[in-house]
């Protein structure tokens, strides 16, 4: 985080990229307008000559009608300049001293803890006086090493090494990822990170109305008859058909019907 973070200072600062944009703006137009003759020919190459609009020629507008009270030239010294400002330098500084502090924190805790002069020992310098883990008073057990191998020798904690802690390995792959991602930053590669946020596309059509509504007319779909492919014989086969696939009833003719009435509405 460090080494990324440096990437945000000197020539990579976006305030410093973004702040002389409106000198850079201005160079290119009058560039433009130096070689307006070249640049008016080699589009008119491309792009053919233009055609008159036929609406007349266009009104000349003021200063006034393209510029209002809300655009104002803009000064370098309004800039915040004070320690709760947001200035992107200052805000580097910041982290990158936060970072520094924070750096081999989890491995040095036990011993900043137990420290003299620190959050367990306090003012004591009786071993007798602290805590021990069950009661107040001296801590007879050896101390261990650190490493995950060293613990299984140790009485404070139940640590079985022979199989491996998913919650453990989760977490370790975990920062392998963000380590990884943070490299590729550091050497300005793309770097993807999942959105968690809920989105989603579609297209469709309907009458607009919610489920909260009252719709005019409600339908049961039906499965259509099956229709032989042959019609021109008879015999066994014509009678096995029909009396596997009835004839259509006269409620299911009129819900088609309704359907196709509904659908006619709705089209219109």
């Amino acid at each position: 985080m460090l080494l990324v973070a440096q990437r945000l200072e000197g020539p990579f600062n976006i305030e410093s990229v973004m702040e002389p944009i409106d000198v850079k703006i201005s160079e290119a137009i009058m560039n433009m307008q130096d070689n307006s003759v070249q640049v008016s020919y080699r589009i008119f190459q491309g792009c053919g000559q233009p055609k008159p609009s036929g609406m007349g020629g266009r009104s000349t507008r003021g200063v006034s009608d393209v510029f209002n009270a809300r655009f104002r030239p803009y000064s370098p010294e309004e800039r915040p300049t004070t320690a709760a400002g947001t200035s992107l330098d200052r805000l580097v500084i910041d982290i990158k001293e936060k970072l520094k502090l924070f750096k081999k924190l989890w491995s040095n805790l036990p011993e900043d803890i137990c420290q003299p002069h620190r959050v367990t020992a306090g003012n004591a310098t009786d071993d007798d006086q602290c805590w021990n883990g069950h009661t107040k008073g001296r801590y007879f057990p050896e101390v261990m090493k650190d490493g995950l191998t060293n613990q299984v020798n140790n009485p404070e904690v139940g640590v079985d090494i022979t199989r491996p802690d998913t919650f453990i390995r989760q977490q370790i792959m975990a920062l392998r990822v963000m380590t990884n991602k943070l490299k590729n930053a550091y050497n300005g590669n793309d770097i993807y990170f999942q959105d968690s946020s809920d989105e989603g596309s579609g297209s469709g059509s309907g009458s607009g109305c919610t489920e909260a509504c009252v719709t005019e007319f409600d339908f049961a779909s039906t499965e259509a008859p099956v229709v032989g492919a042959d019609r021109s014989g008879s015999g066994p086969v014509e009678d096995s058909a029909a009396a596997t696939h009835p004839a259509p009833s006269a409620a299911l003719l009129a819900s088609l019907a309704l359907s196709v009435l509904a659908l006619h509405r709705l089209w219109r």
